[in-house]
């Protein structure tokens, strides 16, 4: 009986338990290529200049109470 999985390795140990597995008989380690993820847009979520700006009066009054305390 033959079965194709796909798994998704997590660190470089998982890689070697199963070459020792392929060495052993056990299962056969077929390699592809991940498939390309998509590029996230540039500026994705940018915001406008007043909302830029207000959101740094917020901040710098955030920060003149924190060192005020």
């Amino acid at each position: 009986m033959q079965q194709v999985i796909t798994v998704e390795l997590l660190n470089e140990s998982a890689l070697k338990l199963l070459q020792q597995l392929e060495q052993l008989n056990i299962l056969r380690v077929v390699s592809e290529k991940a498939p390309p993820k998509p590029k996230q847009k540039q500026w994705a979520g940018s915001i406008s200049k007043e909302t830029a700006s207000d959101m740094l009066q917020k901040l710098q009054e955030s920060r003149n109470e924190w060192e005020r305390t």
